[in-house]
């Protein structure tokens, strides 16, 4: 069984900091994971445009909120379609109101994409709040 190499294991990762890359717009950081691709312009505008962030496409990330943020790393993530999408912590950066209404938010977004995700999370009323589905990890192994 050869590895394959992590452009070609449609999995997606949105980091505990969101990762952004500071040089690029909010239209730029969408599009670096669709490189090359056909149209990658018009679908990371369909993209922005699902978590809400049209409006920003032209501001950099500096000048952005950190609900605000944390959807342009979910677009990003998100822009290259991926089949499981990996979440670390990533509501941990935010005010209590704006982590609630963040959490709802991807949630929602996460549905209309059709998308599976794991999430990572010390919290457990985000846990309970998030998931359809739970595991408890305790030193590296599930509970039951």
């Amino acid at each position: 069984m050869t590895a394959l190499p992590p452009e070609r294991r449609e999995v997606g990762l949105v980091f505990q900091d969101y990762a952004l890359f500071p040089h690029l717009s909010v239209l730029g950081n969408v599009m670096f994971g669709l490189a090359g691709r056909e149209r990658a312009r018009e679908q990371a505008r369909d993209i922005l445009a699902m978590v809400g962030l049209t409006v920003f496409e032209s501001r950099m990330p500096h000048q952005l909120s950190g609900g605000q943020q944390q959807r342009v790393a979910l677009a990003r993530a998100l822009a290259a379609r991926p089949r499981l999408l990996l979440l670390d912590e990533p509501f941990s950066n935010l005010d209590a109101v704006l982590r609630q209404s963040t959490r709802a938010e991807v949630r929602s977004i996460l549905r209309q994409a059709g998308m599976t995700a794991l999430l990572v999370t010390h919290d457990q009323e985000e846990a309970l709040a998030f998931s359809d589905r739970l595991v408890l990890m305790r030193g590296g192994r599930s509970s039951r």
